[in-house]
């Protein structure tokens, strides 16, 4: 569970493929299986109502697809946990690849599945932090962006920040928006100098998170590229700040995928 700027609505989503090969690598190594080989299967989708996202989530519907004997050991489900965002889009937060003959199944039955986090790659963030305990502010001072997956239409970029304390939104801040350029896509990077600044009493810092959100601007649509959120109690950035007080603090981090 991550921070959001409004309630967040979730669906579960799921793609039924028959007929797709299991073959291994000649180094043994189990196949990864593309979205490419997926879509010339023809799969069948399926997917739920909208429920709130909370700590336990629950799906309750049923869906049924007829698979032959035969078909069994080469069907795949491929299932995915998503978020969804203003635009009733899917922004997909845990996806795992069932064979449905890993378990026997002669009637209703129920089993436990790892559902690992879906980490596709989104960029990073450079991001440099202070906090100045006089005057109570949290400051980032400027921040950089490099290797982003921006939308083909993508027009301009911003980088927006939110002040959570206590779960409870406080503050929010953005950059200044860059007109796309080809570095956003590299390593190169973009660099945004605007600082955004939180004022941030000291007796809240141990419940405070900030959540870091790189913008882009397709046709009349803000979608969000990815996010990070920094815990001050749990973040490495943020725990180094606070015994360098006045010191700026800077680390790249990892973009992952956010509704919002």
């Amino acid at each position: 569970m991550t921070q959001t700027l409004h309630k967040t609505e979730s669906r579960a989503v799921m793609h039924l493929v028959k007929g797709i090969s299991r073959k291994t690598s000649v180094m043994g190594w189990a196949r990864t299986i593309t979205w490419q080989d997926i879509k010339e299967k023809d799969p069948f989708t399926y997917q739920t109502l909208n429920v709130v996202r909370a700590p336990t989530t629950i799906y309750n519907e049923f869906f049924t697809c007829q698979v032959t004997p035969r078909e069994f050991k080469n069907t795949l489900l491929r299932i995915q946990i998503c978020d969804i965002d203003e635009y009733d889009g899917n922004v997909v937060v845990a996806e795992m690849d069932y064979w449905i003959n890993t378990h026997i199944i002669s009637q209703f039955t129920q089993f436990e599945l790892p559902f690992p986090p879906f980490t596709p790659d989104l960029g990073e963030i450079e991001l440099h932090t202070a906090y100045l305990p006089v005057s109570q502010r949290l400051i980032f001072h400027y921040s950089t962006v490099t290797n982003l997956k921006l939308d083909d239409k993508c027009t301009e970029i911003f980088v927006r920040g939110v002040l959570f304390v206590g779960g409870r939104q406080f503050e929010r801040y953005q950059s200044e928006t860059k007109i796309r350029t080809e570095n956003a896509c590299t390593d190169d990077g973009m660099h945004f100098t605007h600082k955004i600044i939180f004022d941030l009493d000291r007796k809240y810092v141990p419940k405070a998170e900030v959540l870091i959100h790189v913008m882009q601007k397709v046709d009349d649509k803000t979608l969000v590229v990815g996010q990070v959120t920094l815990s001050m109690r749990h973040s490495g950035q943020c725990q180094q700040m606070l015994k360098s007080l006045r010191t700026t603090v800077s680390r790249v981090h990892r973009l992952t995928p956010s509704a919002g």
